[in-house]
C-alpha cells in the first residue's frame, strides 16, 4: 500500500496527542478529482474550514494531508458512543477518510477505490485497536446533517476490514439481514443511519422499501458538501428531512442544532398532508426525484391519475418516456413502484395500467395488450436491473405472486457463512435465495427446492417486528447454517433466479417534453461530439429542461436519456466548427475514467449513432472540459 504525503496548504487542523484515535469516519467528497483534493488540501475556506487525514481517489491512490495524531476537522457537529461513553465532537477521537465521489448514491465506487480504502482502514484499525462499532460513516455520527458516503457498500466493506481481525461471531441470519437492508438503501441511492426515525416510521406505516432520499443540496455544492445538505429548506417552513418509500413520501422537521434526529412521532406522510403550498412543494420533490427533467406537471394526464390513485400506483420511480412497439404503435409510459401507466401517443386521456393488461381492454385487443404488457415489463426490468424480464424466473415469480411491485435495483451476490446468496430489491420487499456457487449465472436454473427468503418475513433477534428470522430450525430452512437446507414450501420447481442480462441499455426518450431548439440547415448530422459535464445528473437534467444543449445524456449509472431529435441543433455545439453538423452526447463526469456501466452505455450509444447516421470514426470528437474549448479528436 502506497500513501503519498501531500500535506495542507493552510493549517486548518489542530495539534493532537498520541493515543487519541478511537474511531474512523468514512466520508465522500461530493466532488471530483482533482478539484475535491485541492479543496481539501487548502482546508475549504475561511468561512467553513475543513480538513481530513486521508483522501482516496477513484483510481485507488491514497493521499495523506494530516498526521494521524493531529485533529482534522472532518466530522463537524457529531455524536457517537466511543468505548461505552457517548461523545460529542468526534473529530477529537477519530481519523477521517474522504473518498472521491459525487455522493449522489448513483456515482459508483470502483473496486480499486474500495480495495484501497479497505486496506488503509484495516491498517488503521489494527494500529489503533478500533472496535467494529467505532468504524462509522459520516451519516452515522451526523445523521440529521449528512448523507455521505451515499451508495457505498458499507456492510461488505466493514466485513472486509475486519476479516482478519478476531471479533465476536455474528449470527448468519443477522448478517444476511444487515446486507439486505444495506442493499435496499443503496438501491435508493441512500444509506440507513443507526436508529433513524423515518426508517422506523416507514415500517410502522408499511410503506415498503426506500426509493429515494431528498436533500437540500444546490448547484453551489457541486465542488464540496455543504454542512447542512441533509435538510431540505422551503420558504416559510423549518428545515425538513425527506425520504421517499414505495408507498409514500415521509418528512419531519430537522432536529436541533446538536444533530439529534427528530422523534419518530413527528414523522408525517405526504398522503396525509392537506392541500397547501407545502403539499405542492413535496409533490414537486417526489416527481423531480424520478424525473429531474419534467418533475410534477399538474396538467399531465398521468399525474392527474396519480393524484386520484396514489394508493394503487405507489410513488414514481422513473421519467415519463416513449415506448415504441412497432409502426404506428408508440406509447408514453411512466413506471411507479406498484404499477405502471401508459397511453397511446395522441390519446392522452386513454390510460392503461400494467396490472390490467392481462386481458382485453376498450380499444385494446388482448393480443396487443399482451405485447404491450411484456414490453412495459421488459422496459422496467432492463432500466432498473440491467436484465430482461423473465416470467419464469424464481424471484420474479415470487414477486408477482406476492404483489411486491417493481424491481428497484440491480441484483447483488453476497457471501454469508461461506455460502453465496443472491439479493434483489423490490418495491414492497427484498428477496434472497442461495446460489450453488458464487459465480452461478443468474439466468441458469437453480436446484429444485431452492428457498426464497423475504426480508419482510424476518423477525429481529432484538424484537423489532419484520426484520430478522430467528430460531435454529428456521435458519436451517433458509440455508443459514451448515445443516442441510430444508426448502420453504412455496418454491419447489427448478428455475433461474432472474432473466438474462440485457444486451443493450435502455434509452429513455424524453424528447417529446423538452424544448426542441432550432432546426439544422444541414438536415443529416455527420459529426458526433461528446461533452463531459460537472454533474450530478439530477442537476444537469433539471438545467436541461429549457436550454436545448444536448441530444443525449449518459449518467454515471449507465442510463441513457434521449433529450431531443437529431434534426435539431444542440446549443452546446454553438461557436464550434461542428455546430450545425454534430449530434451532442453529454456525459456525467469524465468519459476517460467512467465506471463499467457508464462506459458500456456510452460505447453502445456511440456505436449505435455512428451506424444509424453513418458517422465515420474520424468524425468523433470530444471537448476536454467545457463547450467553449476547441474540440479535440477523441482517442479510439
Amino acid at each position: 500500500m502506497e500513501i503519498t504525503w501531500v500535506g495542507m496548504t493552510r493549517k486548518h487542523y489542530q495539534a493532537g496527542k498520541p493515543g487519541r484515535v478511537r474511531a474512523i469516519v468514512i466520508h465522500a467528497t461530493a466532488g471530483r478529482h482533482p478539484g475535491d483534493l485541492a479543496w481539501l488540501r487548502k482546508g475549504g475556506d475561511e468561512r467553513r474550514p475543513v480538513s481530513c487525514h486521508y483522501y482516496i481517489d477513484k483510481a485507488g491512490r491514497i493521499s495523506q494531508m494530516v498526521q494521524d495524531d493531529d485533529i482534522a476537522w472532518h466530522a463537524g457537529v457529531s455524536r457517537w458512543k466511543i468505548d461505552g461513553l457517548t461523545r460529542d465532537n468526534i473529530n477529537t477521537v477519530s481519523i477521517g477518510i474522504e473518498l472521491e465521489n459525487l455522493n449522489t448514491g448513483r456515482d459508483p465506487y470502483p473496486e480499486g477505490q474500495v480495495a484501497a480504502a479497505a486496506e488503509l482502514t484495516s491498517m488503521l484499525v489494527s494500529r489503533y485497536d478500533v472496535p467494529r462499532e467505532q468504524l462509522v460513516r459520516h451519516l452515522d455520527v451526523s445523521p440529521g446533517r449528512k448523507t455521505d458516503p451515499a451508495g457505498f457498500p458499507w456492510q461488505a466493506f466493514v466485513e472486509r476490514v475486519y476479516a482478519a481481525i478476531p471479533t465476536t461471531p455474528v449470527d448468519p441470519a443477522e448478517r444476511l439481514r444487515t446486507l439486505m437492508i444495506d442493499l435496499a438503501y443503496r438501491a435508493a441511492g441512500s444509506a440507513l443511519p443507526a436508529q433513524w426515525p423515518l426508517h422506523e416510521a416507514a415500517r410502522r406505516f408499511n410503506l415498503g422499501m426506500p426509493v429515494a432520499l431528498i436533500t437540500g443540496k444546490t448547484a453551489a455544492g457541486r465542488n464540496a458538501q455543504d454542512d447542512l445538505d441533509r435538510a431540505v429548506r422551503l420558504a416559510g417552513h423549518p428545515p425538513m428531512l425527506v425520504e421517499i418509500y414505495a408507498r409514500d413520501l415521509l418528512y419531519a422537521n430537522a432536529g436541533t442544532d446538536d444533530d439529534t434526529p427528530p422523534p419518530s412521532n413527528q414523522v408525517r406522510r405526504l398522503s396525509s398532508t392537506p392541500g397547501s403550498s407545502l403539499r405542492e412543494a413535496l409533490l414537486g420533490m417526489l416527481f423531480r426525484a424520478a424525473d429531474p427533467v419534467n418533475g410534477f406537471q399538474p396538467a399531465w394526464a398521468f399525474h392527474q391519475y396519480f393524484l386520484a390513485h396514489a394508493d394503487r400506483l405507489g410513488v414514481p420511480i422513473g421519467p415519463s418516456h416513449r415506448l415504441v412497439l412497432g409502426p404506428r404503435q408508440t406509447f408514453v409510459c411512466q413506471h411507479f413502484a406498484l404499477d405502471s401507466l401508459c397511453s397511446p401517443v395522441g390519446s392522452w386521456k386513454t390510460i392503461y395500467r400494467l396490472s390490467e393488461l392481462n386481458r382485453e381492454l376498450p380499444d385494446l385487443k388482448a393480443p396487443t395488450a399482451a405485447v404491450l404488457r411484456r414490453a412495459l415489463l421488459d422496459d422496467l426490468y432492463r432500466a432498473r436491473t440491467g436484465r430482461r424480464y423473465d416470467p419464469a424466473a424464481l424471484l420474479i415469480i415470487h414477486a408477482e405472486r406476492h404483489n411486491l411491485g417493481a424491481p428497484l435495483g440491480r441484483p447483488e451476490v453476497v457471501v454469508v457463512a461461506g455460502e453465496p446468496y443472491l439479493l434483489m430489491p423490490f418495491a414492497v420487499d427484498l428477496l434472497a435465495c442461495r446460489l450453488p456457487a458464487i459465480d452461478w449465472p443468474l439466468d441458469r436454473p437453480l436446484p429444485s427446492g431452492t428457498a426464497v427468503i423475504s426480508l419482510e418475513n424476518m423477525t429481529s433477534t432484538q424484537g423489532s417486528p419484520g426484520l430478522l428470522l430467528g430460531g435454529s430450525r428456521l435458519l436451517q430452512r433458509l440455508g443459514l447454517t451448515r445443516a442441510k437446507s430444508e426448502p420453504l414450501p412455496e418454491q419447489t420447481a427448478a428455475a433461474a433466479p432472474l432473466g438474462q442480462p440485457s444486451l443493450q441499455p435502455v434509452v429513455l426518450d424524453l424528447s417529446s417534453t423538452l424544448a426542441r431548439g432550432r432546426r439544422r440547415t444541414q438536415m443529416t448530422p455527420d459529426q458526433l461530439l461528446i461533452i463531459p459535464t460537472t454533474g450530478p445528473a439530477t442537476l444537469d437534467l433539471q438545467d436541461e429542461a429549457e436550454r436545448a444543449r444536448w441530444h443525449y445524456y449518459v449518467d454515471t449509472a449507465g442510463s441513457i436519456y434521449r433529450l431531443r431529435d437529431e434534426i435539431y441543433r444542440a446549443e452546446a455545439a454553438q461557436g464550434l466548427a461542428v455546430s450545425d453538423r454534430a449530434v451532442v452526447v453529454a456525459v456525467e463526469g469524465n468519459p476517460a475514467t467512467a465506471a463499467a456501466p457508464q462506459r458500456g452505455a456510452l460505447t453502445w450509444l456511440v456505436r449505435a449513432l455512428a451506424a444509424t447516421l453513418r458517422i465515420p470514426p474520424d468524425a468523433l470528437f470530444t471537448l476536454a472540459t467545457a463547450p467553449s474549448l476547441p474540440a479535440e479528436r477523441m482517442a479510439e
